[in-house]
Formats: C-alpha cells, structure tokens, sequence
C-alpha cells in the first residue's frame, strides 16, 4: 500500500501543472488637440496607460506559477492616431518597451476583437484568465479605450464596454478565483458591481477618479472621498 501510495505521488508530481493567463488591458490615449485647451486636460504624456500595465506586469511576473503568462492587450487606433498628431511611431515605442521585460502587445481594434480575446476553454491553447486588470479612461457604466480621440469627449459604440456588453464575456473564461481590477475613473461607481452580477468574479474598482499622471501605478486624485471597492 506504502509503495502504491509513493507512486502515486510521483506521477501526480509528474502531470503538467494546469496554466493560466493573467491579462493586462491598456486602453488609448487623449488626443492634445482636443484636450489642451481644457481646464482637466488629459493624457498630456502619451503612454500613461502603457507604462502603468508593464509596471504591473513586472510586479506580477515575480508571483507567476510555473505556466502562467502575462497576456498584454492594447488598444491600437488610438495610438495610430497619436503617432499622426505628435509624428512619432508610438506602436514601434510600445514594442520597444514591451519587449525589455519580455512582452509582446497583441492589439485589438475594438470590442468585439477583446471579446474574442477573452473567451477562453481552458485548452492549451486557450487557458483560463485567473487575473484581468484594465488601465484605462472609463466612467461608471464603461471602459473608454478611446476618449477625446475619434469624437471629442465622448464614445463610439465599438470603443466603449459598456456595463450592457458584459454578458459577452463569459465567466467560464476564469478561473474560480480569478481577480480582476479596473484602475479607470469612477469604475467601483457601477462597472464593478455589474461585473460581478455578470461575469461571476469579483473586481475592484475606484470610486472616484484616478491620477496616472506621476507615473507608474495609477493613484486615486480625491483624496480622502476616494476608495478603491468591489
């Protein structure tokens, strides 16, 4: 029995441990034209939403379980449109970046392509999201992967998630226990509680706005009537 026992216990020490994604989402910049002029202007620097994930991915890269890999999905028009207003190619910049921690960006156009990003089976090929984390510009019904880009201030429908469009993200697409994490503004006004209806997972989420502007991790700007909430 002693001798089935240690056998056993080889070959499970032998299967391949069961891999996951964590998934990091960047949405797009302002574009100065329409912001300078504004007294909350944004996105003055261009790559606050860039910087701030690949500080993260290297923060999680030191607790990743054999097997897992950071998957980095970034918003491309709008960096495309940034490149034509400020002549400097920022999608070559974001590789260059990514790849000095060892990371690729895969672009998506709009929604429907993150959708299809994220639906997952658990096959190698597609493994379960145990951690999702968004930077981006948001407010309390939507991610905005394109604000003050293509319109002034407002949204196109394919470059929103809206809180209507969450039943299109499974949450067989997760672990269990996965964790997700929207550092938009105003995210844990709404966006999170839904999520957590409709997706089955919890996220956190900022109630109140968020400051990317020192760098780095993104911080909540008001001060004491700020919260990070599920």
């Amino acid at each position: 029995m002693r001798l089935l026992a240690i056998t056993a216990g080889l070959i499970f020490v032998g299967l391949p441990l069961k891999a996951h994604d964590v998934v990091l989402i960047s949405g797009g910049p302002a574009l100065r034209s329409f912001e300078k002029y504004k007294k909350a202007s944004h996105d003055k620097y261009w790559g606050n939403f860039i910087d701030s994930a690949l500080t993260r991915a290297e923060e999680l890269k030191k607790d990743l379980k054999p097997g897992d890999e950071i998957v980095w999905l970034v918003f491309r028009p709008s960096y495309v449109s940034r490149t034509n207003e400020d002549q400097t190619e920022y999608l070559k910049l974001i590789e260059e970046r990514g790849a000095k921690i060892g990371l690729s960006p895969t672009y998506f156009d709009n929604k429907t392509q993150l959708f299809t990003l994220l639906r997952r089976d658990g096959s190698k090929e597609k493994p379960r999201i145990c951690r999702l984390e968004y930077f981006g510009h948001s407010n309390k019904k939507c991610w905005m992967f394109d604000y003050s880009n293509r319109v002034d201030g407002g949204a196109l429908e394919p470059l929103v998630v809206h809180v209507d469009d969450l039943e299109k993200i499974s949450g067989s697409s997760f672990t269990p226990h996965a964790e997700c994490v929207s550092y938009g503004c105003h995210s844990g006004e709404e966006f999170s509680q839904r999520w957590r209806m409709i997706v089955g997972r919890p996220m956190v989420g900022a109630v109140g706005k968020t400051d990317y502007s020192e760098g780095g991790m993104p911080k909540l700007s008001n001060g004491k009537e700020g919260s990070w909430v599920y």
